[in-house]
């Protein structure tokens, strides 16, 4: 087993127990057993215990950068990635911005997040013929973290590259205006100002 084995789902329940301070560190693992491999850790033999436990050595090591693909199968469905910038519309803009105001760019929110980029294969419009409460399920359960990281990363990316856009445009329309020179400045500044804090954040 590898990172790679990894769904959202798993990882969300191995972090909940990692950061619950009420499990000892014996606990975790035997939970651990549980989440990864679908077994009762408390009917194992000490043999079968140790034998699992060494399956789980990858969790010790970094989690590998992917890149992305065009094509994510999952749970036996095929979901094609919308990369490019002219395949978004401003609903996709608004629904993804909410999404990270409401629950962040963790992963327990990544189903959400991915589902507006993540489209059955043969679907042509966002959120329209298929059920995408089934596509955020299937996000949850079949994607990789690793994969879900790198999407995650890349749409990020791509959301600071659209809110530089979108500002310049609105400051541009402002400064095209007939605007006395003190408020031509003050739009200058904020422009600056919104640009730097997409930047760094």
């Amino acid at each position: 087993m590898t990172w790679n084995d990894i769904s959202i789902n798993k990882f969300n329940q191995l972090t909940d127990i990692f950061t619950d301070p009420d499990f000892d560190e014996n606990d975790r693992v035997l939970y651990e057993i549980q989440i990864l491999f679908g077994v009762d850790p408390f009917k194992l033999s000490l043999s079968q215990l140790s034998y699992f436990a060494k399956q789980m050595k990858f969790l010790g090591g970094e989690i590998p950068n992917m890149k992305i693909k065009d094509i994510y199968k999952l749970g036996g469905k095929r979901y094609r990635l919308k990369k490019r910038l002219e395949e978004y519309n401003v609903a996709m803009w608004l629904d993804y911005t909410n999404f990270l105001k409401e629950g962040g760019s963790g992963s327990d929110n990544y189903p959400r997040l991915l589902s507006v980029f993540l489209w059955p294969e043969e679907s042509n419009e966002y959120n329209e013929g298929y059920d995408i409460n089934k596509v955020r399920d299937d996000i949850d359960r079949y994607l990789s973290i690793p994969d879900a990281i790198a999407i995650s990363a890349f749409f990020l990316n791509r959301l600071k590259a659209l809110s530089i856009t979108f500002q310049s445009y609105i400051a541009k329309t402002a400064l095209t205006n007939r605007l006395p020179r003190t408020e031509r400045r003050k739009i200058m500044k904020e422009w600056i100002k919104g640009v730097t804090k997409t930047l760094t954040a």
